[in-house]
C-alpha cells in the first residue's frame, strides 16, 4: 500500500513539474515584459521606442535580445533617450549587457543597479547622469567592461570597484571626479584598458601601475602632481600611454626605457624637465610622441634616433634650445614634425631631407642662415611653416619642386630679394604667407599658375609695382598686401571676384579713385584701404557689400559726402572714414547698423547736427562674427565741424567705449544721459562751445579712465561726485569757466596720473588730500585764484611719483616747501606768478631730474643756492622780479643764465649782472661775498681811526713834525681827493667798499647829521639789523667817511685819532695810516691803490 502511495506521488510530480515550470518562465516574461514597458512610460519620449508595444513580443522589440524569452541583452545606444533611469530597468536579472550610452538620460544610478547579477558588460557613458557613483557597483562581480565616461558624475572613485575581478575595460572618463586612485584598484590584475582621463583627480597614480597586464592608460587631464614613479617600467605591455595635461614634474625616470611595447606616448602640458635619460632610446617601438607645453629646457637628444618607428614628434612649447639634431634624419618613419615656440638655433641639417615629410613646423624659433635648397626634396610635404626665424636670403626656387605643397609660410624672417615664379610650380598651393620681409621686385606673373591660390599674405616688404590684373582670376579669398611699395590703381577687374572674402592694401601709394565695380564684390567681408593716395568719392554702390563687416578707408584724399547706402551693409561692425576730406552730414541711415560697434569719421569736414533719431547701433552685446572686429566701442567724430547739442539719445549707445566728439563746434549742455554708458572709458568733449555746468552723474561711469572737458564755456563748480571714478587715469577740465574750490574728493582717485584745471576761475586752497594720488604724474591748475600754502600739501607727498607740476599765476603764498626736494621724479616746476616768499630750499638742490624751474615774480629772498644751479638736467631756470640778493653762482645753468632770468632782482651782483662782488683776502687764499668785504672795509677804517688817535698823542711831543704831516695829508687829499660835503647836491648813490677799486660814489653824510637824526643812535631809530649790525634812519646829506674826509681837509685830521691810544711817538704813524686809508677810499677809482700797494705803503710806515 505504502510503495503503491510514493509511486502515485512521483508520477504526479513528474506530471505536475513540467506545469510548475512553465508556469515560472511564463511569469518571469511577463516580468520582463512589464519593466520594460515601465521602462518606456518613464521616458520623456517613450513615442522613440514606438515598437514597443503590446502586440509584439517584447523579444522582438528594438535594442531586445532574449534567450529562452528572457532579457540577456539591451542595447539602445545613441536614440536621443531623455529621462532617468527608471528601478524597473534594473529588474531584469537575466541581463549581461546594458548599453544605454549616448542618450540624454539624466539623474543618478539606482542602487537597484546591484540587481543585475549576472551583467557582463555595463555603458552608460555619453549622458547627463550625475551624483556619486553607486558603492552598488562592486557586487556585479561578472563585469568585464564598466564604462561610465563621459557623464557628470561627482565625488570618489569608490573602492568596491577594486572587487570587480574579471574587469577587462574600465572607463571613468570626462566626469568630475575627485580625490586620489584608491588603492584597490591595483587588485584588477585582469585590467587592460583602464581610461580616467579628464577628472578631478589628485595626487600619485603610482597605484596603477602595477597592473602590469595594462595595454591602454588614459590619465591625461586630471591634477596629479609629483614627479613620475619609475614603478611605470611595470607596464611592459604597454602600447599607449595618455600623462598629458596634469601637474607632473620632474624628469623621465630611465625605466620608461622598459616600455618596449610602447606605441603611443602622450605627455603634454605638464611640467616634465629634462635632460632626456638615454635609455629613451629603447622605444623602439613608439611611434607618436607628444611632449609640447612642458619645461623641457634642453636640447632634442641625439639618442631620438633610435626611434626608427616614429611618425609623428610634437615638441612644440617645450623651450628647447640648441641645434636640430641630424640624428633625427635616421627615423625613416618620420612624418610630421612640430618644434615650433622653441629656441632652437642653428641650420636645418641636411640629413632630414630623406625623411618621407608631410608637415614640418619650426616657426618661432631661432633658426639661421639661407633656407636650404634641399627643402625640394620633400616631395610629399603638405605644409612647411618656418615664419619668425632669422634665415636669410632669398627664397630657394626649388621649393616649387614640393608637388604635393599646399600650405607655405615664411613670415617674419630676414629674406631679401625676389619672390621665385617657380614656387607655383607647387600647383596645390593654397595658402602662401610671405609678409614681414626684404623681398622686394614686383609680382606681375609670380602667382599666374598658381591656380589654386587662396590665400595671399605680402605684408610688410618692399615689393612694388603695380597690383596685377590675374589676382582676379585665382580663387583667392584673402589678400593682404599691405605696407609695400604698391602703386597705381586697383585692378577694376578685381572686384568682380566672387571668391573675395578679405583684401587689404593699406600703407601704399595706390592712387585713383574706388569704381561703382566695387559693388560687385559681393563676399567681401573686410576691405582695409588706409593710407594711400585714393582720391574721388565713395561710390554708392559700396552699400551692395551686404556681407562686408570691416571698411577702413581711413588716411586718404577721399571727398563729396558719405553715401547713404552705407546704410545697407547691415553686417558692418567697423567703419573708418577718417583722415578724409569728407563734407555734408552723417547720414541718419548709418545709426540703423545693428552691429556696428565702431565708427570713426575724426578729420574730415563734416557739418551739421549729430543724429538725434532712435539708433539701433553700438546697443548689441555679442556680435555674430567677430572675426574681422577690431576697436570695440569706439565712437569718434572728433575734429570736425559739427554744430547742435550733443543728443540725448547717446547716453543708449551702451557698447560704447571711447566718446569722442572734441574739436568740433558744439554747443549746449552736456546731458546726463551720458552717465548711463556703462562701458564708457573715455570721454572727450574738448574743444567745442558747451555751456552749463558738469553733470554730477558723470561720476556714476564707473569704468571711466580719460575725462576731457577743456577749452569751453562750462561753469559752475567741480562736481564732488566724480572723486568716485575710481578707474578715473587723466582728467582735464582746463579753459573753462569754473569756479570754486578744488574737491577734497578728488584725492581719493588714486588711479589718477593728470590733473588738468588750469585756466578756469577756481580758489581756495589746494586740498592736501591731493598728496594721496600716489600714481600723479601732471598736476597742472595755472592761471587760477588758488591762494594759500601748498606747504601741507608736499609735506605729506614724499611718495608721489609727480614729473610735471605747475602753480602758476595764482595767490599761493608762505615759504616755498622744503618738501619739495622729495620729489625726486619732477622735471617741471613752475610757480611763477604768485606771492611766494622766504628763500629758494636748498634742498631743491635734490631734485636730480629737474629740467624746468621757474619762480619768477614771486616774492622769493636770500641768496641762489649753488646746489640749484649744479642740477645736470635743468635747463631753464627764472628767477625774475624777486628780491634775491648776493653773488650769481658762477655754475652749470647759473653760469650762462640771461639777464632777464634774473632782472628784478636788485640785490644780485656778479659776472651775468654787470657787478663785480668778488673780493680777495689778504692772503689772496680765498674770495668773499660782497657783504663781508663791505664788513672788512669798516672794521679798517675804524682800527685806521683807532691807530690815528694813538700817534695823535705821540705826535704831539714834536709839534712841529706834527703840524709837517697835517699839511702834507691835507695837500695830498687836495690832490687825489674830493671831498663830500652836506651841501653837496649830487645825487645819492649806495655806498660800494671794495677796498681794491671802487666804482660807486660815496653817500654825503656828516657826523653831526647821524648822531642828530638817530637821537645819539636811540634804539627808536633802529628799522633794521643787517650783516654790520643795527641800521638806522637814513640821514640826508652823507656817512662817516664823509666826516673823516672833512676832519682831514679842515686840517683837523688829529680830530679823528683815539685819544686813549694817541701819544706823541705814534702821531705820525697814526697820520700816515689815515693817509693811506684815505687813498684808498678816493671818488676816482683810478686813483685808488692795490693791495700790493698797500701793503708796500703799510711796510714802509713800519720800516721808518
Amino acid at each position: 500500500m505504502a510503495m503503491s502511495f510514493k509511486l502515485v506521488f512521483f508520477c504526479f510530480l513528474v506530471l505536475t513539474k513540467p506545469l510548475i515550470l512553465v508556469s515560472k518562465y511564463t511569469e518571469d516574461q511577463n516580468t520582463d515584459r512589464e519593466s520594460l514597458i515601465s521602462f518606456k512610460n518613464a521616458l520623456r519620449n517613450p513615442k522613440i521606442l514606438s515598437s514597443w508595444n503590446i502586440t509584439s513580443r517584447h523579444c522582438s522589440w528594438v535594442g531586445v535580445s532574449c534567450h529562452l524569452g528572457r532579457v540577456v541583452s539591451l542595447i539602445l545606444s545613441t536614440q536621443s533617450l531623455r529621462g532617468r533611469l527608471h528601478p524597473s530597468l534594473f529588474s531584469l536579472s537575466s541581463l549581461t549587457i546594458l548599453d544605454l550610452s549616448y542618450n540624454l538620460f539624466v539623474g543618478e544610478i539606482p542602487h537597484e543597479v546591484s540587481n543585475l547579477k549576472r551583467l557582463k558588460h555595463l555603458s552608460l557613458g555619453g549622458n547627463l547622469l550625475s551624483g556619486e557613483l553607486p558603492r552598488e557597483l562592486g557586487v556585479l562581480t561578472r563585469l568585464q567592461t564598466l564604462q561610465l565616461g563621459p557623464n557628470s558624475f561627482t565625488g570618489k572613485i569608490p573602492p568596491d570597484v577594486g572587487k570587480l575581478s574579471q574587469l577587462n575595460t574600465l572607463d571613468l572618463s570626462s566626469n568630475g571626479l575627485t580625490g586620489s586612485v584608491p588603492s584597490q584598484l591595483s587588485e584588477l590584475t585582469g585590467l587592460q584598458f583602464l581610461d580616467l582621463g579628464n577628472n578631478l583627480l589628485s595626487g600619485s597614480p603610482v597605484n596603477l601601475f602595477k597592473l602590469e597586464s595594462l595595454k591602454s592608460l588614459d590619465i591625461s587631464n586630471n591634477s596629479f602632481s609629483g614627479p613620475i614613479p619609475p614603478e611605470i617600467g611595470n607596464l611592459k605591455n604597454l602600447s599607449d600611454l595618455y600623462i598629458g595635461i596634469n601637474l607632473f614634474s620632474g624628469p623621465f625616470p630611465p625605466e620608461i626605457g622598459d616600455l618596449s611595447r610602447l606605441e603611443n606616448f602622450f605627455a603634454p602640458s605638464c611640467s616634465i624637465t629634462g635632460p632626456f635619460p638615454e635609455e629613451i632610446s629603447n622605444l623602439k617601438s613608439l611611434s607618436k610622441l607628444d611632449l609640447s607645453y612642458n619645461p623641457l629646457r634642453c636640447s632634442i637628444p641625439k639618442s631620438i634616433g633610435a626611434m626608427e618607428n616614429l611618425s609623428i614628434l610634437n615638441l612644440v612649447y617645450s623651450e628647447l634650445n640648441g641645434s636640430v639634431p641630424a640624428e633625427l634624419g635616421n627615423c625613416r618613419n618620420l612624418k610630421t614634425v612640430m618644434l615650433s615656440f622653441n629656441s632652437l638655433s642653428g641650420v636645418l641639417p641636411e640629413e632630414l631631407s630623406m625623411l618621407p615629410m608631410l608637415t614640418f613646423s619650426a616657426d618661432k624659433n631661432q633658426l639661421s642662415g639661407p633656407l636650404p635648397h634641399w627643402l625640394g626634396k620633400w616631395n610629399q610635404v603638405e605644409s612647411l611653416l618656418l615664419s619668425n626665424n632669422r634665415f636669410s636670403g632669398k627664397i630657394p626656387p626649388e621649393i616649387g619642386n614640393c608637388s604635393a605643397l599646399r600650405v607655405i609660410s615664411l613670415s617674419s624672417n630676414l629674406l631679401s630679394g625676389e619672390i621665385p615664379r617657380e614656387l607655383c610650380k607647387a600647383v596645390d598651393l593654397m595658402e602662401i604667407d610671405l609678409d614681414v620681409n626684404f623681398l622686394t621686385g614686383g609680382i606681375e606673373d609670380v602667382f599666374l599658375k598658381c591656380t589654386n591660390l587662396s590665400q595671399l599674405v605680402l605684408m610688410d616688404n618692399q615689393i612694388d609695382g603695380s597690383i596685377p590684373e590675374y589676382l582676379a582670376g585665382l580663387p583667392l579669398t584673402v589678400l593682404d598686401l599691405d605696407s609695400n611699395n604698391f602703386s597705381g590703381t586697383i585692378p577694376v577687374s578685381l572686384w568682380n571676384s566672387m571668391t573675395l572674402m578679405e583684401f587689404s592694401a593699406a600703407n601704399n601709394f595706390l592712387e585713383g579713385s574706388l569704381p561703382a565695380e566695387i559693388g560687385n564684390a559681393v563676399q567681401l567681408e573686410r576691405l582695409v584701404l588706409s593710407n594711400n593716395q585714393l582720391g574721388g568719392t565713395i561710390p554708392k554702390e559700396i552699400g551692395n557689400l551686404t556681407a562686408l563687416s570691416v571698411l577702413n578707408l581711413n588716411s586718404n584724399l577721399l571727398e563729396g559726402a558719405i553715401p547713404v547706402e552705407l546704410g545697407h551693409s547691415a553686417a558692418l561692425t567697423t567703419l573708418d572714414l577718417g583722415n578724409n576730406q569728407l563734407s555734408g552730414s552723417i547720414p541718419e541711415k548709418l545709426a540703423d547698423l545693428v552691429q556696428l560697434h565702431c565708427l570713426v569719421l575724426s578729420h574730415n569736414k563734416l557739418s551739421g547736427p549729430i543724429p538725434s533719431e532712435p539708433s539701433l547701433y553700438f546697443r548689441e552685446a555679442s556680435i555674430p562674427d567677430s572675426s574681422f572686429f577690431q576697436h570695440l566701442g569706439v565712437f569718434d567724430l572728433s575734429h570736425n565741424m559739427l554744430s547742435g547739442s550733443i543728443p540725448e539719445e547717446m547716453g543708449n549707445l551702451m557698447v560704447v567705449v571711447d566718446l569722442l566728439l572734441n574739436n568740433n563746434k558744439l554747443s549746449g549742455e552736456i546731458p546726463g544721459s551720458l552717465s548711463r554708458l556703462t562701458n564708457l572709458t573715455t570721454l572727450d568733449l574738448s574743444g567745442n562751445m558747451l555751456t552749463g555746468s558738469i553733470p554730477p552723474e558723470l561720476g556714476d561711469s564707473s569704468k571711466l579712465q580719460g575725462l576731457y572737458l577743456g577749452n569751453n564755456q562750462l561753469s559752475g563748480t567741480i562736481p564732488g561726485r566724480l572723486g568716485v571714478l575710481g578707474s578715473l587715469v587723466k582728467l582735464n577740465m582746463t579753459g573753462n569757466q569754473l569756479h570754486g574750490p578744488v574737491p577734497r574728493s578728488f584725492g581719493d582717485l588714486k588711479e589718477l596720473t593728470h590733473l588738468d584745471l588750469s585756466y578756469n576761475e577756481l580758489d581756495g586752497e589746494l586740498p592736501s588730500s591731493l598728496s594721496g594720488m600716489l600714481n600723479l604724474v601732471g598736476l597742472y591748475v595755472q592761471k587760477n585764484r588758488l591762494s594759500g600754502s601748498v606747504d601741507e600739501l608736499s609735506s605729506m607727498s614724499i611718495a608721489w611719483k609727480i614729473e610735471t607740476m605747475n602753480l602758476s599765476n595764482n595767490f599761493f603764498d608762505g615759504d616755498l616747501p622744503r618738501s619739495f626736494g622729495n620729489l625726486s621724479y619732477l622735471t617741471y616746476l613752475d610757480l611763477h606768478g604768485n606771492k611766494f616768499t622766504g628763500g629758494i630750499p636748498l634742498e631743491l638742490g635734490n631734485l636730480v631730474q629737474l629740467a624746468y624751474f621757474d619762480v619768477s615774480r614771486n616774492r622769493i629772498s636770500g641768496q641762489i643756492p649753488e646746489k640749484l644751479c649744479a642740477l645736470v638736467n635743468l635747463f631753464y631756470l627764472n628767477l625774475a622780479e624777486n628780491s634775491l640778493e648776493g653773488p650769481v653762482p658762477g655754475s652749470g645753468i647759473c653760469l650762462n643764465l640771461s639777464k632777464i632770468s634774473l632782472a628784478g632782482n636788485k640785490g644780485l651782483c656778479g659776472k651775468i649782472m654787470g657787478l663785480d662782488c668778488r673780493i680777495k683776502s689778504f692772503d689772496k687764499s680765498y674770495y668773499l661775498n660782497a657783504w663781508g668785504l663791505a664788513g672788512i672795509a669798516v672794521g679798517c677804517m675804524i682800527v685806521t681811526l683807532s691807530i690815528a688817535f694813538a700817534l695823535r698823542k705821540w705826535i704831539l711831543k714834536d709839534s712841529g713834525q706834527g703840524d709837517l704831516e697835517e699839511r702834507k695829508l691835507n695837500s695830498f687829499l687836495d690832490q687825489n681827493l674830493y671831498f663830500l660835503s652836506s651841501s653837496s647836491s649830487r645825487s645819492k648813490e649806495p655806498l660800494s667798499i671794495n677796498i681794491a677799486m671802487f666804482e660807486q660814489p660815496l653817500l654825503k653824510i656828516t657826523l653831526v647829521d647821524i648822531l642828530e637824526a638817530t637821537n645819539n643812535f636811540c634804539k627808536t631809530n633802529i628799522i633794521g639789523d643787517g650783516g654790520f649790525g643795527p641800521d638806522f634812519k637814513e640821514v640826508e646829506g652823507g656817512n662817516l667817511v664823509g666826516w673823516v674826509f672833512q676832519k682831514i681837509k679842515k686840517g683837523q685830521a688829529a680830530d679823528v685819532l683815539d685819544p686813549t691810544v694817541l701819544s706823541a711817538d705814534s702821531k705820525q704813524m697814526m697820520l700816515q695810516v689815515l693817509q693811506i686809508a684815505a687813498i684808498c677810499l678816493s671818488d676816482n677809482p683810478a686813483n685808488r691803490p692795490t693791495m700790493l700797494k698797500v701793503l708796500k705803503f703799510l711796510k714802509g710806515i713800519k720800516d721808518e
